[in-house]
């Protein structure tokens, strides 16, 4: 409920800015980094897990006092993408798309124009749902800080993927 606690009496974790490698600063997201000492024959030493993760040092409800990683392992580094200078996670954008309920399928493309990646996004919604596209970019834009291009495709068209990551698509 709290978390997964980290056992500092082994461990000790660190929250790093994936891009400039510099500590991500208290509640900010980013790659988990594990220092080991106590490994026998080789130590890790700064070791990036590439797992995205929010480390929290507050008391827990438990009465544990070991830092914990607030939501689990949030996603992976390597999942992110870089669009006008922003890191986006394909897992944020499809959080602000699961809080439209009359979406039920989508699949984002990025591609580029004019040497920056764009971000389109593609949506099958059911029923009528008047300004759903309108309100989809507005939430992206105001929880993300980019802007999207989406398109309303008819029901049925768009590919149906049981991972995240496939719904992901590069056109570089």
């Amino acid at each position: 409920q709290s978390g997964l606690h980290i056992n500092e009496d082994e461990f000790i974790a660190e929250i790093i800015d994936p891009e400039t490698l510099a500590p991500a600063g208290k509640g900010n997201k980013g790659e988990l980094v594990l220092t080991n000492l106590g490994r026998v024959g080789m130590p890790l030493i700064r070791y990036r897990t590439g797992d995205l993760a929010v480390i929290s040092r507050d008391p827990c409800t438990c009465g544990r006092r070991w830092a914990r990683l607030i939501g689990g392992v949030l996603g992976r580094v390597d999942d992110m993408i870089t669009i006008r200078g922003i890191n986006v996670f394909p897992s944020a954008i499809e959080n602000i798309v699961r809080r439209h309920p009359q979406i039920v399928e989508f699949a984002i493309e990025v591609h580029r124009e004019r040497e920056m990646r764009e971000l389109r996004l593609k949506v099958e919604v059911d029923g009528v749902a008047d300004g759903i596209v309108e309100r989809l970019g507005e939430d992206i834009h105001n929880d993300l800080r980019v802007r999207a291009t989406i398109e309303r495709v008819e029901i049925g068209s768009l590919p149906r993927f049981e991972l995240k990551a496939r719904r992901l698509r590069v056109l570089d």
